[in-house]
């Protein structure tokens, strides 16, 4: 138990303190600066664990398993976090259209009026620029060129797709 304590209470640290610098100063490259922000949470933790491994002087039993379990949990919990901020961090068109349907109340819209709500809304330009200022996309005159890099991160997440949906059509 005190393993999951210590897990969600560096993640809760982590999370404390990307609250509070996006309060102070929006990064501007926000994906870059969130996985600093728990790695180095992450390090001090790992620092602190392992200075209590070698500073008992002996193997304590179970020590490498609940280090790696604790490993296991804080990042599968990081990156389930990163994910969901970026799908969130611009304009979700989902979210937008169910805002306008609410404030409409019963009333309900056209198919007409819905594809014209998409085409008012930026979702597409706000997304780009996102990619552009966490310094994956360039622009360039007249368009964008991916930046070149391995991305672990989104190949991870293709791969992901690849296994629970099969075949990844040209959307991603």
């Amino acid at each position: 138990m005190s393993l999951l304590i210590l897990t969600g209470t560096a993640w809760l640290s982590a999370f404390v303190l990307h609250l509070t610098l996006w309060r102070w100063r929006l990064p501007k490259s926000q994906l870059k600066a969130l996985l600093v922000i728990f790695t180095v949470i992450w390090a001090v933790v790992a620092v602190s664990l392992l200075a209590g491994f070698v500073g008992g002087g002996a193997f304590k039993a179970g020590w490498l398993v609940g280090f790696l379990y604790f490993c296991l949990a804080y990042w599968s919990a990081v990156l389930c976090y990163v994910i969901t901020y970026s799908a969130v961090e611009g304009d979700s068109p989902t979210l937008s259209l169910t805002r306008h349907l609410h404030r409409l109340g019963e009333k309900g819209v056209s198919s007409q009026e819905i594809e014209e709500f998409f085409r008012q809304r930026p979702f597409i330009g706000a997304r780009v620029s996102a990619l552009v200022s966490d310094r994956i996309l360039i622009e360039e005159s007249g368009g964008y060129r991916l930046r070149s890099g391995k991305y672990l991160f989104f190949h991870t997440i293709l791969l992901y797709r690849r296994m629970v949906f099969g075949a990844v059509g040209s959307g991603g």
